[in-house]
């Protein structure tokens, strides 16, 4: 196919930005600036935790281990409606050809709602080119889409995904990382890549705008069985201009250091405008709400998550807020324990049933936090007693480490040494109550002068800033386990997901951790526990399965070579309820290459070749520092002048190559990416260039 010319390619990405609502009845609702209304997260009206239900053997979960992870979303979709022409759109013109259809647009401030008009080549400054944009921000939506062949595109689409990357914490902690969690919204940019087929329409709301060049860049790389492989080298964004009709960008800024579904919720004619966009845009009279017309995908379940989803009228493929305690540190330790999986030892424990207490309303109008209505270990006294009476059991490690009960990247994790206290008492027994007491006393002074966070942020007590560890295992809750030791160390992970009685094992890593803060992954772990660990994500599954929940989940272990015997020694860890640090790196393999994972736990694209892939969230380099997204996805691109470039683009012809994530923080220094080959050996290769074309990179 021959290329168009430059001014031939207008291509337009949908981009709404808009402006916190400032009517009373919304400036009501935001009034408490800095709490999230933590009365709709209350997972149960009474003090009641899920019932643990026992893993039966006799219970039928297949492994889905030949679904493709795209076949796999789109089951889950199911039907959708025909799209109709609203994937460009200009509020004004609409409001002007439609007034009756979008009486309630005039409220719904914006910063700028139009058509960005890019030319398939990014350099191009074409006097005509630059002409044809102005005329596009003038024209009215259907006579814009009738330019080209775009709008034909739009009108085969049959399924919608509403992506919303909202990372729903609790909002202390929330608070306490806002400088940059925003920024990890765009890890989720991987559902762009969806859009290599047309059927599909992508509605990806953030709470910063996504630059238009991240944007180009993830579409850019879809593969097209109807166009020549090397014609898509030798032009980047050649086959751009065809997906961009189905792909909205919506911004959803805020002052509020809160979750973005708390943002969408808070903005009542977004929620209008977002129904419309997925369901039926220019006739209102056909409007119905239908769970099975589209999907939204989140990076966690909440409930919050689950009012939008209800909202707008659309499945959740992920799990619900009442699932949330299954993927805390203490429900993945009962989970463990019901399946019968190993673990460290720590508390709480079975015998620690006394420890355990339901959270209190908070001081901010008696509202309730769906983790305080589950029982926890909330204070330092009986977290210091569950310590105590496993060191009284004999149970004497080097070092405890610390998890509060939610977490993000291991930044809710601390450690601390016990050796002094347990060699003052190893004489003691278990059940000696008074020596009990005496050691949790001194335990207690330890936890507040001695214990190591991993963020280094965090302080045992509240300062001005934020707050502190022991108010958060008041409000959160806390576990105690053994620190693992042992000779080769390492920390795999298996990734997985459950629809319905259908738990389908997706990837193996072997996780990079910086102390116990995630840095990125190696894709598939150690043949020597791959299947162990394949096997205990499976029953792991089951056990989701059965208590009704689905979407993502992985399980971190910890494994130690044992010196004498050279085997493994493997032990489950956490699980996590949604999606994590490991899942963007799977799916742009498994999108971009088509293929699923096999019984052997090893990746293999539908025609059978091998790939594996190294991804790193955390790649500093001084070079990239004040750099912008735009300014290395130019250099990517000129691989003529560049052949270190070249080397490492994604290559749509092999499926290998190195893609990038985590754009926005590009100008702190720091970029993220996977590079994805035919072996371990040769990911490792890409991964090495990469880190090579980074450090020699200048930012012009």
């Amino acid at each position: 196919m021959t290329p168009k010319p430059a001014w031939a390619c207008v291509d337009m990405i949908s981009t709404i930005s808009l402006r916190e609502d400032s009517t009373n009845d919304e400036k009501k609702e935001a009034d408490d600036c800095s709490d999230v209304d933590e009365k709709k997260d209350s997972c149960h009206d009474d003090k009641t935790s899920p019932r643990i239900k026992k893993a039966v053997d006799g219970d039928e979960v297949e492994q889905a281990s030949t679904s493709n992870y795209r076949q796999l979303h789109e089951c889950r979709l199911e039907h959708s409606f025909s799209y109709n022409d609203l994937s460009h759109f200009n509020i004004d013109a609409m409001r002007r050809k439609q007034p009756k259809l979008y009486p309630e647009m005039k409220g719904l401030r914006a910063d700028f709602v139009h058509l960005q008009g890019l030319s398939s080549h990014p350099k191009a400054t074409d006097s005509k080119q630059n002409g044809r944009q102005e005329a596009f921000h003038a024209r009215p939506l259907r006579r814009a889409l009738t330019m080209g062949d775009s709008n034909e595109e739009a009108k085969d689409t049959t399924k919608t995904v509403v992506v919303v990357p909202s990372i729903d914490l609790d909002k202390k902690e929330l608070t306490r990382m806002c400088a940059d969690i925003e920024f990890y919204e765009e890890r989720q940019l991987f559902h762009l890549l969806m859009a290599g087929d047309p059927s599909v329409r992508i509605i990806y709301l953030t709470s910063r705008p996504v630059h238009e060049s991240v944007v180009k860049y993830y579409l850019s790389l879809n593969h097209h069985e109807d166009i020549d492989a090397a014609h898509y080298q030798s032009n980047l964004f050649c086959d751009v201009h065809r997906m961009l009709p189905r792909v909205i960008m919506i911004h959803v800024p805020s002052t509020k250091c809160i979750s973005l579904s708390d943002k969408i919720l808070r903005q009542k004619r977004l929620i209008t405008l977002l129904q419309e966009l997925i369901h039926n845009p220019f006739d209102r009279n056909a409007f119905q709400k239908d769970e099975n017309t589209a999907g939204m995908c989140v990076f966690t379940g909440s409930n919050s998550v689950d009012e939008l989803s209800h909202e707008l009228g659309v499945k959740l493929l992920e799990a619900s807020g009442e699932s949330l305690h299954f993927g805390t540190k203490q429900g993945s330790r009962e989970i463990f324990a019901a399946c019968g999986i190993s673990h460290p030892a720590g508390t709480p424990s079975l015998e620690d049933e006394d420890l355990l207490t339901y959270g209190e309303a908070s001081e901010h109008g008696g509202k309730v936090y769906w983790a305080y209505n589950h029982r926890y270990i909330r204070s330092s006294h009986n977290l210091a007693i569950g310590i105590a009476r496993k060191i009284l059991s004999g149970i004497r490690p080097r070092k405890w480490i610390v998890k509060l009960n939610q977490g993000f990247s291991g930044k809710g994790n601390a450690s601390i040494d016990l050796q002094d206290i347990q060699r003052r008492f190893a004489g003691c027994k278990v059940g000696d109550n008074e020596a009990t007491l005496r050691i949790a006393e001194q335990i207690e002074t330890e936890l507040a002068t001695t214990l190591k966070c991993e963020d280094p942020k965090m302080t045992w007590l509240d300062t001005r800033e934020q707050v502190g560890f022991q108010t958060q295992i008041k409000r959160l809750g806390v576990i105690a386990e053994v620190f693992i030791e042992g000779e080769v160390p390492t920390s795999p992970s298996i990734q997985a997901v459950v629809e319905a009685n259908n738990v389908c094992i997706i990837s193996t890593h072997e996780q990079v951790l910086a102390g116990q803060v995630y840095q990125g992954c190696i894709n598939p772990c150690n043949a020597a526990y791959r299947a162990s660990m394949m096997e205990a994500g499976l029953k792991v599954g089951k056990f989701l399965a059965a208590h009704g929940v689905r979407g993502h989940f992985s399980v971190d272990f910890l494994a130690c070579k044992q010196p004498k015997s050279g085997s493994w020694d493997v032990k489950a860890v956490e699980v996590n309820l949604r999606q994590g640090g490991t899942t963007h790196p799977q799916a742009t393999m498994a999108l971009l290459c088509g293929g699923s994972i096999c019984s052997d736990g090893l990746f293999r694209t539908n025609e059978g070749e091998l790939r594996c892939y190294v991804a790193t969230d955390c790649h500093y380099s001084e070079n990239l520092k004040g750099c912008s997204e735009k300014h290395l996805i130019e250099a990517l691109e000129c691989t003529s002048s560049n052949p270190a470039a070249h080397k490492i683009r994604w290559n749509k012809a092999d499926r290998i190559g190195v893609v990038f994530h985590l754009f926005k923080f590009i100008s702190t220094g720091r970029i993220g990416f996977t590079a994805i080959g035919r072996s371990i050996e040769e990911s490792q290769m890409l991964f090495n260039d990469t880190i090579k074309f980074l450090d020699n990179f200048h930012n012009s």
